[in-house]
């Protein structure tokens, strides 16, 4: 554990820097996003720092443990999650500019997975953690949104594909009907200590899905003609897939699968979606 004085001489003294949580949300755009700041790591470097879920990353573990917690809010979990924000404010305190990082996780289990049928039950309960842990750092926490009735297609084809998750469609949208949203989501965290540091940014409103981000980027304090010059992403762009695609992987969840053989049919649908009908 950093003691108060070793976080005064990382900072020399100075305020801590700027830093700005994208906690996804997961089927929000954050994969496209990402890949958008890798591409553009070097332009935006003299700008703004940021981290992405690369493999092997602090900022995945972090991420994948926000999420792990959100199922098992065990004071192993907490343990965890709090020494893996500390170490991240370590390494980060040193540095002067502010510093995105961005994980479609951080805000937890989303619904469809692990029996989560409410949106983010744990998330104040992450957000107080990573205050604690990150400190003298004062966190900003910025969310894409996604139409719900959009949104909550998307998240079903995700459970069937990732999570094996085996009802239909119409089973899973009665399951979370009562899930909330997202002006109950922004609420909740208002209503806590974190208030005046939460912005929820609309994916509708983004204007080119070419350089994802850019209402997150403004917030960060860059300028619209930096984002302008920016590497786009090249088209076509992720789609969804097939129904009768999603339809086949429900049936197979059904099924008494071992799950790494579960795992290979799978890839091989996704893989061949062409061999269904539309």
């Amino acid at each position: 554990m950093t003691a108060q004085g070793d976080i005064a001489d990382a900072t020399d003294g100075r305020p801590p820097r700027r830093l700005i949580l994208h906690c996804g949300l997961q089927k929000a755009g954050s994969t496209s996003l990402q890949r958008f700041l890798q591409r553009n790591a070097q332009a935006l470097s003299g700008h703004i720092e940021v981290l992405t879920p690369v493999r092997g990353s602090l900022t995945r573990d972090l991420g994948h443990t926000a999420m792990q917690f959100s199922l098992d809010p065990s004071a192993r979990m907490q343990r965890r999650l709090g020494r893996l924000a500390r170490a991240l404010r370590d390494i980060l305190l040193p540095g002067t500019g502010p510093v995105l990082v961005s994980h479609e996780n951080l805000p937890g289990a989303m619904i469809g997975k692990g029996g989560v049928v409410t949106l983010y039950p744990r998330l104040e309960g992450i957000v107080g953690l990573l205050d604690a842990a990150l400190h003298p750092m004062v966190p900003e926490y910025v969310f894409y949104t996604r139409d719900m009735a959009d949104w909550k297609r998307s998240v079903y084809n995700q459970a069937v594909r990732s999570d094996l998750y085996a009802a239909p469609f119409a089973a899973f949208l009665e399951e979370t009907g009562g899930c909330g949203g997202w002006a109950d989501l922004e609420a909740r965290l208002c209503a806590g200590p974190c208030a005046g540091r939460v912005r929820f940014l609309r994916l509708e409103d983004e204007p080119d899905p070419a350089r994802p981000g850019r209402q997150l980027l403004a917030h960060a304090g860059l300028p619209p003609e930096l984002v302008d010059r920016l590497d786009p992403l090249p088209l076509p762009r992720n789609r969804s897939p097939r129904a009768s695609a999603i339809e086949f992987l429900r049936q197979l969840n059904g099924l008494d699968l071992d799950r790494a053989c579960r795992g290979k049919v799978a890839d091989l649908v996704t893989e061949n979606e062409t061999l269904f009908a539309p």
